[in-house]
């Protein structure tokens, strides 16, 4: 009996060992839920880091490095959708579009009112010249900010490549009105409304309008709203104007700074027909 006796407690015995065993528990419970806490506050400030190497490295256009950082924070935090879309413009800036898009899509996937992963989608689908998925992403992107005037203005651009010229010139105008200074949508209208393949859409005096209102906010400093004007007056008949607004197009610094947008080619081709009192107009895509 005394052996069986060391070796079991009495009932008595157990019920006074219990509450220091719970008591043990829960102290060992209390330190492993500190420790816990610490590897997670660990993992954030490792994610904060990373996700902060991603946005200095995009500062500086080191787009590879930009795409590591990044890559490390979703490492650490896979649902983070911010990150999944900073990683995709980094992607789209080394022009990986369909990694962009990836990004992009899970960003959404997490978030799904997320109006900057759309607006920036879309420009993927535009470098893509998949215009249609392009002009979906815009109008979702609109549909949650109706006040978003760059995507207006953007949409806009898909539009026009598109050839649906009507809604183009649609999301001009309300890019104009929502920003009463932005210059580029004035050019892009003006342009259009000169050059414009379809004949019902062109007119030539609301095109000299806009041209002349972009020159206006630009001092006339800026070699393309030139050219754009040049082709306005061209529209409305003016072509001494036509042809002295597009010599001095000629003579700006536009076309050595931006050879991908035009040539001194075309753009001489362009003086030729204003000076035979013929207005430029662009084919259809």
């Amino acid at each position: 009996m005394a052996t069986e006796s060391a070796l079991h407690s009495s009932p008595p015995a157990r019920r006074r060992l219990a509450p220091l065993l719970w008591l043990g528990i829960f102290f060992w419970l209390l330190l492993a839920g500190q420790g816990c806490g610490s590897n997670q506050a660990d993992k954030s400030a490792e994610f904060s880091r990373a996700f902060e190497r991603g946005l200095e490295a995009n500062g500086r256009h080191d787009d590879d490095l930009a795409i590591a950082g990044f890559s490390e924070a979703i490492r650490l935090k896979p649902d983070d959708s911010v990150a999944h879309y900073n990683r995709a413009n980094a992607y789209s800036d080394k022009g990986d579009y369909d990694k962009a898009i990836a990004d992009y899509n899970e960003a959404i996937r997490l978030e799904p009112d997320y109006v900057a992963a759309y607006n920036d989608r879309a420009n993927a689908y535009g470098y893509k010249s998949d215009w249609s998925r392009a002009i979906a992403d815009k109008s979702e992107a609109i549909r949650l900010n109706p006040h978003f005037v760059e995507a207006y203005y953007t949409r806009g651009i898909f539009y026009d490549r598109k050839g649906d010229y009507n809604k183009a010139a649609a999301d001009f105008n309300k890019a104009v009105r929502l920003k009463l200074d932005f210059v580029e949508a004035y050019n892009h209208l003006a342009w259009l409304l000169a050059v414009c393949p379809d004949a019902d859409v062109r007119n030539g005096e609301y095109a000299v309008q806009f041209a002349i209102k972009a020159c206006e906010l630009t001092e006339g400093k800026e070699g393309s709203m030139l050219s754009a004007l040049a082709a306005a007056y061209a529209e409305a008949g003016h072509f001494d104007d036509a042809v002295k607004w597009q010599n001095k197009y000629l003579e700006s610094d536009y076309l050595k700074s931006n050879p991908l947008n035009d040539t001194t080619e075309k753009a001489r081709q362009r003086l030729s027909l204003y000076e035979q009192n013929e207005p430029y107009h662009e084919d259809k895509p």
